[in-house]
């Protein structure tokens, strides 16, 4: 690994390190979340079974694992295909509606932010290369940088 690359984790690791720990998550629900889920350290029962072996691919599993029978729009297409692809989920979503974004640290940027500026979208978690974007109606809009 270059150099610059290290640097450029360690500009964008050091003040994510605080908000993965739970400050700034007031919500103990959204907390448990974060904690429990987006950044389990500790090994799951079927990693294995399914040949899960990046972090990104164990993190999805452990998303659809906890949204399990709520209704989980994936994309992860790239620029003006997830666009459309946005806005065609955005016509049937309801407030157990689960959206999972993908690349929006690069071609999906735009969208993102535009997603997180929504008001349809009440709690977003942005995890730097996937965004996590729940409807909850009884909540207050509020976005996460993990």
């Amino acid at each position: 690994m270059n150099i610059k690359r290290k640097l450029s984790l360690i500009v964008t690791a050091l003040p994510r390190a605080f908000h993965r720990q739970g400050f700034g998550v007031q919500s103990p629900s959204d907390y448990e979340l974060v904690r429990d889920v987006l950044f389990e350290k500790l090994h799951y029962y079927a990693y294995e079974e399914q040949n899960l072996n990046s972090q990104l691919d164990r993190q999805m599993f452990r998303i659809k694992n906890r949204f399990r029978g709520m209704p989980i729009i994936i994309i992860n297409t790239k620029s003006e295909d997830a666009k459309q692809q946005y806005l065609n989920a955005l016509q049937s979503i309801t407030p157990d509606t689960v959206m999972i974004m993908e690349h929006i640290d690069d071609e999906n940027a735009a969208l993102w932010s535009e997603a997180v500026k929504d008001s349809r979208t009440i709690l977003t978690f942005d995890m730097r290369k996937r965004g996590l974007i729940l409807f909850t109606a009884k909540r207050i809009k509020q976005n996460y940088n993990l």
